[in-house]
């Protein structure tokens, strides 16, 4: 299974490890660092990660992500809030992804990305967790959301490719709904 196929497969199993080592990963670095700069730090790694998948998918290479993210990891040191560097980094999240990566008209990407983020966002907020297992499932739990980009926008154009390959069963179902199609005239 080639990586490019799949981003929303993906994309739920990475959040699924994040969310699995959420735990362990910020308990260790709570030895090296407080609480909230271990915090604010995983979740900068978890982003920078996905940030990879994302610029490997559209081909568009790491270098035009790195400011974004070292403008990110600055925050990580520089600032105290959780929750400031928590939505600074959604918004450098639909940068990359809306404005670097699969760029798309203004009025798209903006619902888009309002759409996506802010759900997820609102759903982690509903969730309203409070130790380090309940973050664990609200990491997960905005991955999860992070993949309906890819379902609401299966057709994402990349430079060197044209179309990200449907599954067979959708390559089939298409070819199924085409000929009954045909077939009715």
């Amino acid at each position: 299974m080639k990586i490019t196929k799949r981003p929303t497969l993906v994309t739920i199993i990475y959040g699924l490890m994040c969310g699995i080592s959420f735990l362990p990963i910020v308990t260790a670095m709570s030895y090296l660092f407080h609480w909230p700069l271990a915090f604010r730090l995983t979740m900068w790694l978890y982003l920078a990660g996905y940030l990879v998948f994302l610029t490997r998918w559209s081909k568009v290479g790491l270098r035009s992500s790195l400011f974004p993210l070292l403008l990110l990891l600055i925050l990580v040191f520089w600032g105290n809030s959780n929750t400031a560097f928590l939505v600074i980094g959604l918004g450098i999240l639909g940068w990359i992804r809306s404005g670097i990566c699969f760029q798309r008209g203004l009025l798209k990407t903006l619902v888009a990305e309002l759409v996506i983020c802010l759900g997820g966002t609102a759903l982690v907020a509903c969730f309203t967790p409070h130790s380090l297992v309940t973050w664990s499932l609200a990491v997960w739990m905005f991955f999860l959301v992070q993949s309906l980009y890819f379902v609401f926008f299966s057709h994402i154009h990349s430079p060197d490719e044209d179309r990200l390959e449907l599954d067979p069963f959708e390559q089939a179902k298409s070819q199924a709904e085409s000929i009954l199609a045909d077939s009715s005239l």
